[in-house]
């Protein structure tokens, strides 16, 4: 049997862990599956700094948002060491950090259809109000689109 593909967009929130531990109740310990940590950032501009002084000051902000996407990809490493260590091998976890090329739910819908992938595992919602209507924004883009692919949603 082929191995089953799991999609699974992660950004580090309490809601994702919740996501990340149904994955692991789920599909651990089964070797016929395969599982990619997905999670995608804005690109920063690219913007001439010798070009004027007061451009010059973007350096530092910019310094700290690369510094930032550094550590979500670090994240990522240790969020698949994790899943490595509960129930899953070397060649069954990968992750996927990428700049963001569109909107949220299309570029991981663009990667479910891509890598052929069998389910995509969303986390719950947020607690705040705003990110409720965000992440429902997503959630709903995403199972409109998803033609041929399972949606989890772990609260």
């Amino acid at each position: 049997m082929a191995a089953q593909k799991i999609l699974l967009p992660y950004n580090h929130t309490p809601q994702d862990r919740k996501a990340l531990s149904f994955v692991i109740e789920t599909f651990g310990q089964r070797g016929e599956v395969q599982i990619t940590l997905f999670n995608t950032y804005a690109p920063l501009p690219e913007i001439d700094m010798s070009s004027s002084p007061e451009l010059g000051k973007l350096r530092g902000g910019l310094a700290a948002l690369q510094e930032e996407f550094r550590e979500r990809e670090s994240g990522l490493k240790v969020t698949r060491h994790f899943l490595l260590q509960n129930g899953f091998n070397d060649e069954q976890v990968d992750y996927v950090f990428m700049k963001r090329e569109k909107s949220i739910p299309e570029d991981i819908l663009d990667a479910a259809n891509r890598g052929h992938y069998d389910v995509i595992v969303l986390s719950g919602r947020e607690a705040g109000r705003v990110a409720r209507m965000l992440s429902r924004s997503v959630h709903e883009r995403i199972l409109r689109a998803a033609a041929g692919i399972t949606v989890c949603i772990a609260k």
